[in-house]
């Protein structure tokens, strides 16, 4: 799915790693083509690009894709052993019972030197879709991929939101806890309350005896961003 946040990450440190012929597979797509697959055509990468979801009920419209599949498992996915080159999931950990299953069955359907890359939610409010029951940190995704044996090249969690719009992080005048975004894409009603509150707050934060009970939160969202690599036996027996 993703909103703004998702997107803002994606391009900063996962967007590179979709390179020219893959075979990906995009889990719990939103909408056709989706924006990613949107971004990266625009690109003429040709990658060869599928998507996955488990239910007709949240994906907006994905299933018009001539390259949608509908799994009837939640957790067990109808691909061989090591087939894309990179799966990848916005905004879909948080829904997903079992979470630690579903992740090894992404490690299953990965190739050997192959990368899984997941964006999930750490502050934005509930969803359910049809649950929303998880928010991890990055802490928790390097453990979850050690667990797996494969490699964490990065995972952070933090809300670009803060940086687009200017919003001085510093002052501590925001919210870890909402979004600027709806849960598909930006609110413009949102974005124009969080820059009026932004003008606002950059006045009143020159006003020491009135900044503590004047300042009103911006909200943003903060979510986590992972890439891991599977570490072939080739690569483990060099290293």
């Amino acid at each position: 799915m993703g909103h703004l946040n998702s997107h803002l990450l994606w391009h900063k440190y996962a967007k590179k790693y979709f390179t020219k012929g893959l075979k990906v597979l995009e889990i719990g797509p939103a909408g056709y083509p989706t924006y990613y697959e949107t971004v990266l055509k625009a690109e003429e990468l040709a990658i060869d690009y599928k998507v996955l979801d488990i239910s007709a009920n949240f994906i907006s419209g994905a299933e018009n894709n001539p390259n949608f599949i509908l799994s009837e498992d939640p957790i067990n996915y109808p691909f061989p052993d090591n087939t894309f080159d990179l799966v990848f999931s916005d905004q879909v950990l948080a829904h997903v019972e079992y979470f630690w299953l579903w992740y090894a069955e992404l490690v299953r359907i990965t190739k050997p030197e192959g990368f899984i890359i997941t964006i999930n939610s750490f502050s934005y409010p509930s969803c359910p879709s049809p649950i929303d029951a998880w928010r991890v940190h990055s802490d928790g995704m390097k453990v979850l991929n050690k667990f797996y044996g494969i490699k964490t090249i990065m995972s952070v969690t933090e809300s670009l939101e803060i940086e687009k719009y200017g919003i001085k992080n510093k002052t501590g005048y925001y919210f870890p806890g909402a979004s600027i975004s709806n849960p598909y894409n930006y609110s413009p009603i949102n974005l124009k309350i969080n820059l009026l509150k932004r003008s606002w707050n950059n006045f009143v934060g020159r006003l020491p005896k009135l900044r503590s009970v004047l300042l009103n939160p911006v909200h943003v969202a903060f979510d986590t961003v992972t890439i891991a690599q599977i570490v072939s036996e080739a690569t483990t027996d060099s290293e």
